[in-house]
């Protein structure tokens, strides 16, 4: 990587008197927040200052040491070099993983380094002036999409209006409704749809902001506060008239549309719009469209079970850690092209509640895993010809794409044929024909000039040395000067024979002749016949990577240049020609555009197929079954991204959940023991049914679900002000209010953060309203036994536990789940195989018996831990009544009297042979 050379004497091209007038600029720019960086433009590097070089510094070098300060002290500030590549790499790690905002300074040069001006910026949310570094590797698949929120009242209802656009499918989402305290359906929608960013009116004092940013800061939403004045709709109806682009014999203008009632939409549509500036950018003019948000086609989800079932990998983090999935989308993204990875992003937020459409996804991947030819030819040949088209559409409407962009598109196109008759050709399915197969086709004829237009413009033999040229028969300068062209690439192609006799190689082979559009033409060989041209004065190496070593001889250089020369006259002659090639071109984005969306749902259903057929245990496809029916019976359920991890070997279970039968499921064990497994396991398989994904699992019959919820885990929240209590609470309050009979809940460990007592006591509340109101699907995991008792008041709910063989004072985890109670918690032993001094052990069983004072009184009798339960019951009850019996007792009665009237109450009892008060008066 080519480091930058500064002129001796300057730093950052500055003498020490500019450097002055540079800090004081610099310390007078406004105000901003730590997640804003600045960079500053020097035309052939690029510079960051002040705590922004410290950030990037240890971003980029690792160390601090690279920066270097400039000014007099006092005034002195740090400043860090990135040359060209350096700088495109932080822009990407800044916007992409980090997301942060990023402001470019340039010096209009007309006052000595102190008139520095924003020359461009970009936020999460706001990629387009960064898209050409972002999106040049087609390798990155980024769906960038944008949010502003807006509440008003209507009566004592709060009322969300949202805006969410997508600036890459060029579409404006709108939602009106009304909401909670907690916003629990404004989550919803921030889950499914995954924003970057989120706008909203200036207010952070306010308790209602301060709630939306929480809720912002918890789904990974960068929050950018903007004035009320931007949210005014003044010019709204003008500014979506130029930007819409209306459907034929549709009445072009915005005021039509019903979606413009939505007042609060609305206004957060015009914060965006001015946000993105919009209506100055001529390639967004009559581009977009305007949908409403869908949220009742979507299962409702919630931060926390996006956390809880490992859906996505944490930010920043890697979807795969040595090549084992650490999230479901890690371990579902198998696709092939920028489309699919961006489609299959979005589906794993948005999973469906229409059964058809369900079954229909289901359909294509059955093909797609029985049909292993179809599923490699699409995995490992046709989706990998496919470019990034929804980029490339973008580009030819912005028109700022060129010839090799028209190429890349008519490649394409030529190979789609052949990808719908590999589709055509297989024993299919009737969705993968209205799905993928018809609208193809419809595509492929709507392109049919376009691919025209290529062949009889464009030099398609040229594009074979990288050269993307017009043909030269369109004008007699160009017919000329390909001549010369011509006769310099014959020049050069013999001179490569002269070259290759006089190392003693063989042309073609030991040497080649190649070239790149910066480099020219150029001689390769590879790193092991370096040595020939050691000492060699006739041949200069310019460059030496893995790929072996480039040089050239002065003729080669004196031919080089003067192609460079006749290439360039070449370029600047086709241009008007090119124009209007980009010209016509531009108004096949739609078709482009709708191509691309087929191709990426095929990319996610093979994925799909591509993931159930290689995982360790193979996938199946679960039966889905209408929401009536009330049936959630899941076979030996694994979880999909453990079971990968080396030296693993995962112990399945089953949940077979029926309406009105068996519908909470109450899972005791120790910690370590597997219910969080269980239940993680458990609700992936129903999470993965319901994208369209075979799940990992022997057989499954589902239900749809309205939703699937969840609070699991105990983290404190403090840099929010949240105690670990207070965010239970919060999590599950949101739960009471959302769930439905048909919803799907995992809590996990509730009540953790507060006393005993206490916890007990919500946790108890909790589960009985859930089990008898809601009557939900759920499995409730507790070390709170007491509550297993539900299972006697409630016909629905039933205990499990995970199991653990007991040996001395060891303990093994058999991780199986089976029904019943766990009588047990196994925290000493556990405390034993870390290996807590033995003074602490010991004192932790005294405690333990001194603090259950008879709670887990030992005694004989049962057979199993219900009827243990039930006898200890039973001797409660009786307690219950000597209790009561002696306190009704006439106080006025001799002493002896009172002894004789107790005794006998006593004797009563114990004529009930009950153990659990035989073991009581014993231990006593």
């Amino acid at each position: 990587m080519t480091e930058v050379t500064e002129p001796k004497g300057t730093r950052f091209g500055m003498d020490a008197v500019a450097q002055q007038i540079f800090v004081r600029m610099f310390k007078g720019l406004p105000e901003k927040p730590s997640t804003t960086i600045r960079l500053f433009n020097r035309v052939d590097y690029y510079s960051a200052h002040g705590e922004d070089a410290i950030f990037v510094a240890n971003e980029v070098f690792k160390t601090t040491s690279a920066c270097k300060s400039i000014g007099v002290e006092p005034n002195q500030i740090d400043g860090v070099i990135l040359n060209k590549a350096r700088f495109e790499s932080i822009i990407k790690e800044l916007l992409l993983v980090k997301r942060y905002r990023v402001e470019v300074y340039i010096n209009n040069g007309t006052n000595r380094n102190q008139d520095w001006t924003v020359e461009y910026k970009g936020s999460p949310g706001n990629l387009t002036q960064f898209e050409d570094i972002l999106f040049a590797n087609s390798d990155i698949a980024v769906r960038a999409s944008i949010m502003a929120v807006k509440l008003g009242t209507e009566g004592k209802s709060k009322i969300v209006g949202v805006s969410v656009i997508d600036t890459v499918t060029t579409t404006i989402f709108l939602s009106e409704f009304p909401d909670d305290d907690s916003f629990s359906d404004l989550e919803a929608l921030v889950v499914t749809n995954a924003p970057k960013e989120c706008l909203l009116i200036e207010g952070g004092g306010s308790t209602e902001f301060q709630t939306l940013k929480r809720l912002m800061d918890r789904n990974d939403v960068l929050v950018t506060s903007r004035k009320k004045s931007d949210f005014s709709t003044d010019s709204l109806i003008q500014d979506l008239n130029s930007l819409l682009k209306f459907n034929k014999g549709q009445q072009e203008n915005a005021q039509a549309l019903p979606e413009t009632s939505m007042e609060h939409a609305m206004s957060s549509t015009a914060a965006l719009i001015k946000y993105l500036d919009l209506t100055s950018d001529a390639s967004s003019i009559g581009q977009f469209s305007v949908k409403q948000l869908e949220l009742s086609r979507y299962l409702k989800l919630d931060a926390a079970v996006i956390k809880a079932l490992n859906i996505d990998p944490p930010p920043g983090t890697s979807s795969a850690v040595g090549g084992v999935a650490t999230s479901i989308l890690g371990l579902l993204d198998r696709c092939r092209t920028p489309q699919g990875h961006r489609l299959i992003a979005q589906w794993v937020r948005q999973p469906l509640k229409d059964l058809s459409l369900i079954k229909e996804r289901h359909d294509i991947v059955e093909q797609l895993v029985k049909d292993s030819d179809l599923r490699s030819a699409l995995s490992e040949d046709h989706l990998r010809r496919i470019p990034d088209l929804e980029q490339l559409s973008k580009k030819l409407t912005r028109k700022n794409a060129g010839l090799q962009d028209c190429y890349k598109v008519y490649m394409c196109m030529l190979h789609l044929p052949s990808l719908t008759n590999a589709l055509t050709k297989a024993d299919g399915c009737s969705a993968m024909d209205a799905m993928i197969i018809e609208p193809l086709k419809e595509s492929i004829n709507d392109m049919d000039k376009f691919q025209q237009m290529v062949e009889q413009t464009i030099d398609l033999e040229a594009t074979d040395s990288g050269d993307y040229l017009v043909r030269a028969s369109f004008d007699e300068e160009l017919k000329e000067l390909k001549q010369t062209m011509d006769k310099l690439k014959h020049k050069i192609e013999n001179l490569l024979n002269k070259v290759a006799d006089d190392l003693n190689m063989d042309a073609g082979k030991n040497i080649k002749l190649e070239s790149t559009q910066q480099q020219g033409f150029y001689f390769r060989i590879s790193l092991k016949d370096e040595p020939t041209l050691r000492n060699n004065k006739s041949y200069e190496v310019f460059e030496s990577i893995k790929a072996g070593v480039k040089f050239r001889n002065d003729k080669l250089s004196e031919l080089n240049e003067d192609y460079k020369i006749a290439r360039e006259k070449y370029e600047k002659q086709q241009q008007s020609v090119v124009t209007e090639i980009m010209t016509i071109a531009a108004g096949y984005s739609n078709p482009i555009k709708a191509i691309a969306s087929v191709v990426a749902i095929l990319d996610v259903l093979t994925a799909f197929a591509v993931a159930a057929v290689h995982a360790q245990t193979t996938f199946v496809r679960p039966e889905m079954i209408a929401s009536d029916a009330g049936v959630i019976n899941i076979e030996q359920a694994r979880h999909p991204c453990l079971e990968t991890q080396p030296d693993v070997h995962f112990i399945a279970n089953d949940a077979a959940f029926k309406r009105d039968e068996s519908q909470f499921f109450i899972i005791t064990g120790p910690n370590m023991g597997g219910k969080s497994t269980y239940m993680k396991s458990i609700g992936v398989c129903v999470f993965m049914a319901h994208i369209g994904s075979f799940v990992p699992c022997d057989k499954a019959s589902i239900s749809v679900i309205d939703c699937l919820l969840a609070r699991v885990g105990a983290d404190d929240s403090q840099t929010r002000g949240i105690s670990t209590f207070m965010m239970e609470m919060v999590e599950t309050a949101t739960i009471l209010r959302t769930a439905t009979c048909n919803s799907f809940i995992i809590i996990d460990e509730l009540g953790r953060g507060t006393s005993t007592y206490d916890g007990r006591g919500v946790a108890w509340s909790i589960a009985e309203y859930i089990a008898k109101e809601i009557k939900a699907y759920c499995l409730f995991a507790t070390h709170f036994h007491e509550i297993t008792r539900l299972a006697d008041e409630v016909p629905t709910v039933r205990n499990y536990h995970v199991t653990a063989l007991v040996e001395k004072d060891s303990v093994t985890f058999l991780y199986s789940v089976e029904p019943g109670i766990c009588d047990q918690s196994f925290g000493i032993h556990v405390a034993k195989m870390v290996q807590f001094p033995e003074d602490i052990i010991k004192f932790a069983k005294a405690k333990q018996s001194e603090l259950e004072d008879g709670e887990n009184v030992e005694f004989e009798g049962y057979n199993s831990v219900e009827e243990k339960r039930k006898i200890k019951a039973e001797g409660e009850l009786l307690i219950a009544r000597f209790v009561e019996k002696c306190r009704t007792l006439d106080e006025s009665l001799p002493e002896d009297d009172l002894k004789k009237q107790v005794e006998l109450y006593k004797n009563e009892i114990l004529e009930k042979k009950n153990p659990y008060i035989a073991a009581l008066l014993t231990t006593a």
